[in-house]
């Protein structure tokens, strides 16, 4: 188990923090091309009125990894499949579907999704003629994850809330541990309030892992 966060997960983490931070569902992707370098960032922008172009925001389809992909060029189809798409939280089917016709043949996931994760379709459904390479999860990269994500849940009740909140704490106890802790503490709101950068949050992590 390595606990290392590279240049590429913590490119997604600080998007996924972006995201918590502007309210929407905390996920943060990017596409990594074949040399190594991070060509494309998004986040989750489902609670967000507006964004940029080409950026997806206000809307249900407003996911992390639909923000990565729809930057990406069509003449650039042939060498997507060199690269790699990480993202801090395992794709529902939506983005699964996605990446499949988007050209990417490599997924490095952070973090389990016990309620919309649909990574399994790569392997179970007969129209996913390409072979995808399937890398998660990463130990730091789900406990912030899920941590955040029930924080969410508390702070924006929803019907599916207790779900999602029961879910991810049964993958995770750590995330759900943390999450309560951060709840108690105030932590998150008063790293908003300071805007404090993603490093910090990470820093409670390793903290709360050691």
């Amino acid at each position: 188990m390595t606990l290392e966060i590279t240049e590429a997960w913590r490119a997604c983490l600080t998007e996924m923090w972006t995201a918590f931070s502007h309210g929407s569902i905390p996920v943060g992707a990017v596409y990594v091309d074949g040399s190594g370098t991070i060509r494309y960032r998004g986040r989750n922008r489902l609670y967000e009125r507006q964004a940029p172009h080409p950026y997806i925001s206000g809307s249900r389809i407003g996911h992390a990894e639909m923000n990565v992909l729809v930057q990406i060029p069509t003449d650039d189809y042939p060498n997507i499949g060199q690269g790699i798409l990480y993202t801090t939280l395992e794709p529902c089917p939506m983005c699964t579907g996605s990446l499949v016709m988007s050209g990417v043949r490599s997924v490095r996931y952070g973090a389990r999704d016990g309620e919309w994760g649909a990574l399994a379709l790569l392997t179970r459904e007969p129209l996913v003629k390409k072979p995808i390479v399937v890398e998660g999860p990463h130990p730091v990269v789900e406990i912030m994850s899920l941590a955040l994500s029930i924080v969410r849940c508390v702070e924006h009740p929803s019907s599916r809330a207790a779900d999602f909140i029961r879910t991810f704490s049964a993958t995770n106890p750590a995330a759900g541990r943390l999450a309560q802790q951060w709840i108690a503490t105030g932590f998150l709101a008063s790293a908003i309030d300071r805007g404090d950068p993603v490093d910090r949050v990470i820093d409670a992590v390793l903290t709360a892992m050691e």
